[in-house]
């Protein structure tokens, strides 16, 4: 039976939000805060506009188009966007992309030297952030017109990776592409324009009426809220204070799905890493116990609420590299983690570093409880995020759970990350990262022919079992409550929201 709805008043004073709505003020227009064609959305996002430095998947879709787009969050074939048509070179070294006729917000047209400026901002490592790993198979860019751009590529590249690059590379005007700059003026050609931002209260969308795609988007204004905690979100929602709350937590569904609609997008993974480059986990098949003795459907019914599925390496069900067999063939099985202890002959004991993710939290004790029962003692030291994080990024925890991005169609793409880095950099294996793995990772990213690639991704994941440092628990879907009236909200495979199909009924 849903809770008995409380008043809008009450809920927000009981949130501490009174204050903060009413010098946030304008906008709102009665009981549903709807004004016009548009809606309001309530987030605890943090809010930045690089489009190079995305931490937050709510706007980045709004202001920017990028050269392609995928079908669905589940169907990589590529999609014109801001390009218009791209062909590949016999031999696989180079792409020749077209843009499509477009403008950016400021009226200025979208040329081929942006991308270019686009190109030498990505290729540095020290400005392009999110981008720089995706970035790396490419040598040069040069305009051969006014909207047309050749790629160079440093060795023969798949057409999944380029796609991959085409998907996250974000049109900005040369002029613009500084991240200082960025940081608090987005300047793209997407479907919105930013009317106002007041720091850690509200975000205002209107429409952009120059939109390369006809027709979109539907609404003429969007409102972003932030909030401090979810708390405040779901009483916000609940309120009717705002029309729908994006990246909600999990435990919010059963509450909210008999009074909103429920939008699940394909979210992230959690990992729980375990780190090879300093005692205990220095012993592999220590590694290998533990990753025996992860109760992945234990934790998806009481973390994640039923929602997610099983993984088991760092490959979401979607990719070509995910292999469900190892969930069978390497799954949960105590008697087997009691096997794999015996022989490693490992000290008993190891110490788990965890953040304030209340979910992290949840997931370490389950395997802690598991791990108590065949005489580990998997010991847990709180600290805050920032120092959490901090610990994390310098390879001074044991193990840990982490969250993971999917890797679309691009299996190479697993080791942008700094647990998975082919290289010293790599904050859990540092100096002993496997030259299997260093080399599995690169026949995943230069091979070319469909079994070529089938070959390198089964190698890939041979290893990541065989080297146990990073072992897939499930994914993390993202989860969307919206009043009814709005409809057409989606994720694209990134898991960040696409804004133009949204509609507003009544």
């Amino acid at each position: 039976m849903p809770p008995t709805p409380l008043t809008r008043r009450s809920l927000l004073t009981a949130a501490g939000l009174v204050p903060l709505l009413s010098a946030c003020g304008g906008g709102s227009s009665g009981s549903t805060g709807r004004s016009g064609n548009g809606i309001k959305l309530a987030t605890t996002q943090i809010m930045q506009f690089d489009p190079y430095l995305t931490n937050s998947a709510l706007h980045v879709h709004a202001f920017y188009t990028y050269l392609i787009d995928y079908a669905a969050d589940d169907d990589y074939t590529p999609v014109p966007a801001g390009a218009e048509k791209w062909e590949f070179a016999s031999d696989h070294r180079s792409v020749t992309i077209t843009l499509r006729q477009a403008a950016f917000h400021s009226g200025t047209p979208v040329t081929a030297k942006d991308v270019v400026a686009g190109v030498e901002r990505a290729l540095d490592k020290e400005a392009a952030f999110t981008l720089a790993q995706p970035s790396a198979f490419i040598k040069s860019a040069t305009p051969v017109d006014e909207r047309t751009v050749r790629l160079d590529f440093t060795e023969p590249t798949p057409e999944g990776l380029v796609h991959y690059w085409m998907f996250a590379f974000p049109l900005v005007p040369a002029a613009s592409n500084d991240p200082k700059q960025l940081e608090t003026k987005p300047a793209g050609s997407g479907p919105y324009r930013m009317a106002s931002f007041s720091k850690d209260r509200s975000l205002v969308l209107e429409r952009n009426p120059g939109y390369w795609e006809r027709g979109k988007p539907h609404l003429d204004r969007i409102e972003v809220r932030f909030f401090n905690d979810e708390d405040s979100v779901v009483a916000a929602l609940e309120s009717g204070d705002v029309d729908g709350v994006a990246y909600t937590e999990l435990r919010n569904a059963d509450r909210l799905r008999d009074r909103f609609s429920l939008v699940e997008g394909g979210g992230r993974m959690d990992l729980f890493f375990m780190n090879g480059a300093r005692p205990p986990f220095d012993n592999k098949k220590l590694r290998q116990a533990v990753a025996r003795a992860i109760d992945r459907e234990r934790i998806i019914k009481q973390v994640r609420f039923g929602m997610g599925e099983p993984v088991y390496t760092a490959f979401m069900p979607s990719s070509p590299a995910f292999d469900r067999s190892y969930l069978d063939s390497h799954g949960f099985d105590l008697d087997a983690a009691a096997a794999l202890l015996r022989a490693s002959g490992a000290p008993l004991t190891a110490t788990a570093g965890i953040g304030t993710e209340p979910a992290a939290r949840d997931i370490i004790q389950i395997i802690q409880a598991d791990l108590k029962k065949i005489g580990f003692d998997l010991r847990i030291q709180p600290r805050e995020q920032t120092a959490f994080l901090d610990a994390l990024f310098a390879g001074e925890l044991d193990c840990a759970v982490a969250a993971q991005p999917n890797n679309l169609q691009s299996p190479s793409l697993i080791s942008r990350g700094r647990q998975m880095l082919p290289n010293d950099d790599n904050v859990m294996m540092r100096g002993v990262v496997p030259d299997a793995y260093v080399a599995a990772v690169k026949a995943a990213r230069t091979a070319i022919e469909p079994e070529e690639q089938k070959a390198a991704y089964a190698a890939l994941n041979k290893v990541l079992v065989d080297e146990a440092w990073a072992i897939g628990i499930a994914t993390r879907p993202s989860l969307f409550a919206l009043d009814k009236r709005v409809t057409g909200l989606r994720t694209d495979p990134r898991d960040s929201v696409v804004l133009t199909d949204i509609r507003l009924s009544g």
